[in-house]
């Protein structure tokens, strides 16, 4: 069953980064929700395609490619 996300932060193929740690940058391609996770996303490496990393709402900000 697919229960649609009410009011998204970002759609598929808007560019994302995480805001600390390791370095993860690319594109939305999914999003997931579990009872930790209310709103979460799948985000395709722009440096690795093919290799995916699923991030919570909060661990995420938008990436401005031309700017870093």
């Amino acid at each position: 069953m697919t229960i649609p996300l009410p009011s998204p932060t970002y759609r598929p193929g808007d560019r994302v980064q995480k805001r600390s740690g390791g370095r993860w940058r690319g594109h939305v391609v999914g999003w997931y929700r579990t009872s930790l996770t209310p709103e979460g996303y799948a985000v395709e490496s722009a440096y690795e395609p093919g290799s995916v990393q699923i991030y919570p709402v909060t661990a995420l900000e938008p990436w401005d490619q031309d700017h870093g």
